[in-house]
C-alpha cells in the first residue's frame, strides 16, 4: 500500500511539473510577444496592426518596452518582460511550445486512464496551448511578429 501512493504522489508531482512548465511557456509568450503588441496598439491607436505588426505600423518595439532607467535595474518585472522578448525574438519559444507540447503528450497517453477529469483538462489545455504557440509563431504571421521584435 506504501508503494502504491507513493507511485501516485511522483505521479501527481510530476503532472504538476509538467503543467508548471507548460504554463510558463504561455506566460512567456504573453509577456514576451503579446505584451509588447498590445502597448503598441494601445499606445498608437492603430488595432488593426495587431494582424499585421510591423515598424511601418508600430514604429521600433524598444519604445513600448518599460522606460529604462536606474530604477529598471531592481525591477524584476523589467527583467521578466525582457528575458521573454529575448526567448520569443530568438524563436526559442518554438523549441520550448513543441517540447511542452509532446511531454504533455506523452503524459496524456501514458497516464489516460489514471487521471482525474480535472488533471485531464489542465494537461489536455496546456498541451494544446504549447502546441498553438509554437505552430503560431512558425506560421507567416509569427515571423513578421518576430521581425518587429527584433527591430
Amino acid at each position: 500500500m506504501d508503494v502504491q501512493s507513493s507511485d501516485a504522489a511522483q505521479t501527481r508531482r510530476g503532472r504538476h511539473l509538467i503543467a508548471w512548465f507548460q504554463y510558463t511557456i504561455v506566460a512567456v509568450f504573453l509577456l514576451g510577444a503579446v505584451s509588447p503588441l498590445l502597448a503598441a496598439a494601445v499606445g498608437t491607436g492603430d488595432w488593426a496592426g495587431l494582424a499585421g505588426p510591423s515598424r511601418d505600423r508600430y514604429g521600433d518595439p524598444k519604445d513600448w518596452n518599460p522606460p529604462v532607467g536606474p530604477d529598471s535595474v531592481w525591477n524584476p518585472l523589467a527583467w521578466l518582460v525582457e528575458i521573454s522578448r529575448w526567448i520569443v525574438m530568438t524563436s526559442l519559444i518554438v523549441l520550448l511550445g513543441f517540447t511542452g507540447a509532446l511531454i504533455g503528450f506523452a503524459q496524456l497517453a501514458g497516464q489516460r486512464g489514471n487521471l482525474s477529469r480535472g488533471a485531464s483538462a489542465n494537461l489536455l489545455a496546456g498541451t494544446l496551448l504549447c502546441a498553438g504557440i509554437a505552430v503560431l509563431l512558425l506560421t507567416p504571421y509569427g515571423g513578421q511578429l518576430r521581425n518587429w521584435l527584433l527591430d
